[in-house]
């Protein structure tokens, strides 16, 4: 029998102040409740993406991560929870505890509702915007499973490419990672023994680690069967490699990038549009100093307290064999590659190639930081120009949003080979649009396909925008040279999670003690300039700089 969530317990972590779910777990699609507890060990993807979305409305990633989503309905209408079967729960409702012996609960009903949905999606609250609140903000495109663009992109596609024509391009695309992967290790062994030159050495760890963030990237995506039983270790190696860059972080990037930035672009759950936003609140000055030992605090330690945390705090293994209870921190591929980064370091310092590794540390960083965000614009709000792509009957359609506010990006000139120099990004947007398929080789084949559905609705599919020309200055201009930002206000200590029932909202007490909080600006605050003198500038790059060695931010 699985231990029980006490709805007392503080369901948070105390150095993010994640807030998580208490109570009986629910899940909400198209406004109904389901309990996929015994689900989810059945589900063919894996059931990390269960874990990481109870109390969340799931209906776009239903929708728009399936290859045949209609086929899911008998699913749904099994794991219904049994006492609201039929019931639009958007309004205030509550779920009745569970009693049998799955997964047995406290005594206080978990509420379901659109005012019980986690209001700041169980991630860190750093990631989001101060007043994000999940309830009210989340988008609500068209991703109909007939009648949408995304449907017709999809019946277009599975027409055409059957699963089996699909898997041979990602086997092709698993080869050419090994090989890569090889190099990548055969160059330190090569540089130890004095066979190639510290600047050789430097270019190819460039390029091989923005290939292989690149097919991390990819496999973040796929399918995820998690060991089950006595077997608590995965070893899924291929995601673990979105962490080889120093931008990446596949532990936290499952839901960060795969659950919020692919459904919800654009909008105020894409983490992606504020993932280096404490860089700005540095002077520009100093962007580039603090940004790097940012970074290589995160790198060196920070990933790994990151991991402990995860693993003690916001995902427990409450129980053996608890299918709520994620191992996420246990990776064995995220921990193979965390040693490896180490075994660089040290072997390079141990060897007198340290600088060696240091310049390669801050191009591969620089390079990829900068280009994470070229991919969309990010620069500044949606404007009259982005919009204008979209064809007007289409603004609320979700596809024709992924496609128009996408950009493919161009290196070299050639798609197969900008895939890998691009960390996957060259066919960005078709990626976006069928965020299932499991390679960029995959995405390069069915482009035509998807390139043929958009004219036909008249969306212009534009030319890939030059990675170094276009996009790069941009982005370095906007990172590196605007103005400090002010500091997101000061938090307010509330519980961790304290939704309405159906009498109407509890009252919010502070917490009997410490963290956590989520940063809810007051009604009258206002945004403050940093101060400007060069003791506060000084003292923001050393508690920016620390904030990485211990894993916070960023």
């Amino acid at each position: 029998m699985f231990k029980s969530r006490s709805s007392s317990s503080t369901r948070s972590s105390p150095f993010t102040g994640t807030v998580l779910p208490m109570g009986r777990p629910f899940w909400i699609v198209d406004g109904r409740a389901y309990d996929f507890t015994e689900w989810m060990t059945r589900h063919p993807g894996g059931s990390m993406w269960f874990k990481q979305t109870e109390g969340r409305d799931i209906s776009a990633l239903l929708h728009t991560y399936h290859r045949e989503p209609a086929r899911l309905q008998k699913v749904l209408k099994k794991y219904e929870i049994e006492e609201l079967a039929g019931v639009n729960v958007l309004p205030k409702l509550t779920v009745p505890p569970r009693s049998d012996s799955l997964r047995p609960v406290s005594n206080v009903p978990g509420p379901v509702g659109e005012q019980s949905l986690l209001p700041k999606l169980g991630i860190p609250p750093f990631l989001l915007a101060p007043d994000f609140d999940a309830r009210k903000d989340l988008p609500k495109l068209d991703y109909r499973d007939e009648g949408s663009l995304l449907a017709e992109i999809r019946g277009r596609v599975n027409e055409r490419f059957s699963k089996k024509a699909l898997r041979k391009y990602d086997r092709a695309f698993d080869a050419v990672t090994w090989a890569i992967a090889i190099a990548h290790v055969a160059t330190l062994a090569l540089l130890i023994t004095g066979l190639i030159p510290a600047w050789a050495f430097v270019v190819i760890m460039v390029v091989t680690r923005t290939a292989l963030a690149g097919a991390g990237h990819y496999h973040l995506h796929r399918k995820w069967k998690q060991p089950r039983g006595r077997r608590s270790f995965s070893f899924p190696i291929g995601k673990a490699l979105f962490d080889i860059n120093y931008v990446g972080t596949s532990l936290i990037g499952s839901d960060g990038h795969v659950l919020l930035h692919h459904p919800y672009l654009g909008s105020g759950a894409d983490v992606k549009k504020t993932f280096f936003d404490s860089m700005l609140r540095l002077h520009p000055a100093l962007r580039v100093p603090g940004y790097t030992l940012h970074k290589l605090g995160i790198c060196l330690t920070g990933l790994s307290f990151r991991a402990r945390e995860i693993s003690k705090f916001e995902r427990p293994r409450e129980a053996q064999g608890d299918p709520a209870a994620n191992p996420d921190g246990r990776r064995t591929d995220f921990w193979v590659i965390r040693a490896w980064i180490l075994v660089e370091f040290i072997a390079c310092l141990a060897t007198g190639y340290i600088v060696a590794w240091l310049v390669q540390f801050f191009i591969t960083l620089w390079f990829n930081t900068f280009l994470v965000v070229a991919s969309h614009d990010f620069e500044e709000s949606a404007t009259a120009e982005e919009l204008a792509r979209i064809p007007e009957p289409l603004r609320n359609d979700w596809a024709a949003n992924q496609i128009c506010l996408s950009y493919d990006l161009s290196v070299v000139g050639n798609r197969w080979i900008d895939l890998w120099l691009s960390a996957g990004l060259s066919p960005h947007r078709v990626h976006h649009v069928l965020p299932w398929q499991g390679s960029g080789f995959a995405n390069l084949a069915v482009e035509d396909t998807v390139r043929e559905v958009c004219a036909e609705v008249g969306i212009a599919w534009e030319r890939p925008r030059s990675l170094i020309f276009e996009r790069f200055p941009v982005v370095i201009k906007h990172y590196l040279l605007v103005p400090a930002r002010s500091a997101p206000p000061p938090p307010e200590s509330v519980l961790p999670f304290t939704p309405p029932t159906a009498e109407g909202p509890l009252p919010m007490q502070p917490p009997a003690q410490g963290p956590p909080f989520m940063p809810v600006p007051p009604p009258d605050y206002v945004p403050v300039p940093p101060p400007s003198t060069v003791r506060h500038q000084v003292g923001e790059l050393f508690r920016y700089a620390y904030d990485g060695v211990r894993g916070v931010g960023v």
